[in-house]
Order: C-alpha cells, then structure tokens, then sequence
C-alpha cells in the first residue's frame, strides 16, 4: 500500500540525481584499486572498520583502506564513510587524528552529483568526520 501511495512516486529528477550519483561512486570504485581488492586474505589485510563498540554512531558505517605496500593502490589510504540516517552525523575517530585526509577526486570534480558529499567533512586535527544526511563519502590520502 505504501508504494502505492502517488505522493511518495520519484519525480524525474530524483531518478535522474539517483543515477548520477551511483555513476560517482562507480567512478569511485573504478578509479581506486583499493575498493576491488581480488582476494580475501587482501581484504583482511587492508580494511579496518572504524565506529564500533557501544559508542559507536549507529547509523554509519566508517571502513579504512590501507594501500600501503600496494604500488597500484593509487592512494596510500582511503577513508570512507556511509551515513544512513536522515540527518547529517558527526564520528570522532581519534586513532586517525593527524592525518591529512581530502575528499576523493570524483566528489571534488566540477560535475560531481551529490553536492551533499562535497560538504562532507574531515578534521584533521581531531580526526573527526562529519557526513551529511544519507551520503556516502570517501576521502583519500596521496600516494607519494
């Protein structure tokens, strides 16, 4: 019944935004070896997750990729974060204080879809993200 409901039916340009914005993070993925890690063993090797416990943020998930080692990772680490909640939401991840995270090439690029992302937040200092309301974002930090 609920999906029967005309006032809940997505308008053209919602269907248009959803697009766009799973071509960004397609984009994402393709442009960052870290995201498609081939094996199991890699995976254990290189992803922590990050907001766990019982402080944690309930409705966000927080992974880090580490690409240390990895002379095709592009990046020597990507810190992403996906926020399921309606409103926007703060993580303090202290662990990670000091380091010099920047919000990924695709979500900075003039074309970007979800303008949400580019307001996406990283506090070095702190090592605090902040993350708008149902956004996924992911920040990197150079190869050198």
């Amino acid at each position: 019944p609920l999906l029967a409901n005309p006032a809940i039916a997505p308008a053209a340009t919602d269907i248009r935004f959803a697009r766009d914005a799973v071509l960004d993070l397609l984009r994402i993925r393709a442009s960052t070896p870290l995201f498609r890690l081939r094996t199991a063993a890699e995976v254990e090797r290189r992803l922590r997750f990050h907001n766990t416990g019982p402080s944690q943020v309930a409705s966000v998930i927080v992974g880090e990729l580490d690409g240390t080692g990895m002379p095709s990772a592009g990046f020597t680490s990507v810190l992403y974060a996906i926020n399921v909640d309606t409103v926007e939401r703060r993580v303090d991840l202290p662990e990670l204080a000091g380091r010099r995270y920047r919000l990924h090439p695709v979500h900075r690029a003039p074309g970007a879809a979800d303008a949400q992302a580019a307001g996406a937040t990283w506090e070095a200092d702190a090592g605090r993200l902040t993350v708008p309301a149902r956004t996924a974002v992911a920040w990197v930090i150079d190869a050198r």
